[in-house]
């Protein structure tokens, strides 16, 4: 077992003044494009052990797929086909991440027990550290990768009104902004629009939810701010800045732009699995 530990000194300026040089002594700098690539590195070990362990959930009768876990970033999500073997799993995880110098968010974690597609009841996780896994409350959601699931399927109509709830604070926070009207269309594509940019695929957007977004929470949103006539041309709105228009990406657009994307990708793949 070894531990690296590294120094990160960055000098800050505002105003001309320079501040104190920041020292990080432990953990990863955030903030910088190389960071993040030496934190899957550190983590693709873990990834590859859970993948040897021999542990995961069979797919099918024929135990050829075997899922052990599911794995972004630090978001982790393990698959067992019985009590003991994700306990197991749970001790690999706690002890590399003792040898990393990382702890495992407790608070963040729960366990979910199905039996031929029902819930079944049993006791909280005890790790060998003496930290507790909670036991999820049956009808309650669980977050993985920002989305609200249950056993058999995710929880569209809260994750479309939390979604939704999200853009909309964003929207008006640009729009109660002093930025140019360029800067303003710019901020929102950046900002905002990555908020739902994610979902296609994933949440399952109808075409009248998708028009309503762009209506109640674009154009709607942009006439009360004064930044658009009421009676302006829509068609405009959408329009890329060099051809005339005011270059808002719509929603409806780009959602089935990547719903097209996601097909391709899939056709193209080889992988039986998929």
């Amino acid at each position: 077992q070894q531990n690296f530990t590294f120094t990160t000194n960055q000098k800050k300026f505002y105003h001309l003044l320079e501040e104190k040089v920041v020292r990080i002594k432990r953990g990863i700098f955030q903030g910088d494009s190389l960071s993040p690539l030496w934190f899957c590195l550190a983590l693709n070990q873990l990834s590859k052990m859970l993948r040897n362990s021999g542990y995961g959930y069979s797919l099918g009768r024929r135990p050829t797929v075997l899922v052990s876990h599911l794995f972004y970033m630090d978001d982790l999500k393990l698959y067992a086909k019985n009590s003991d073997q994700l306990q197991s799993m749970l001790e690999l995880v706690s002890s590399f991440s003792k040898s990393i110098v990382m702890e495992i968010g407790v608070d963040k974690c729960a366990i979910l027990h199905a039996k031929q597609g029902k819930l079944e009841r049993h006791d909280n996780i005890q790790l060998l550290n003496g930290a507790e896994i909670q036991e999820i409350e049956p009808e309650k959601c669980y977050k993985y990768l920002g989305m609200q699931q249950q056993l058999d399927n995710i929880q569209h109509k809260k994750m479309k009104e939390k979604i939704e709830a999200e853009y909309n604070r964003r929207v008006r926070k640009i729009l109660k902004s002093k930025l140019t009207g360029k800067n303003m269309i710019r901020t929102i594509n950046q900002y905002a629009v990555p908020v739902i940019g994610y979902t296609p695929g994933i949440v399952d957007w109808t075409q009248e939810e998708m028009q309503g977004v762009d209506r109640k929470q674009n154009r709607k949103q942009m006439n009360i701010h004064g930044m658009v006539h009421p009676r302006v041309d829509t068609n405009r709105l959408y329009i890329k800045r060099k051809e005339g228009g005011r270059g808002l990406r719509s929603i409806e657009g780009m959602i089935n732009i990547e719903k097209l994307a996601l097909r391709d990708y899939v056709n193209r793949r080889r992988d039986d699995r998929l």
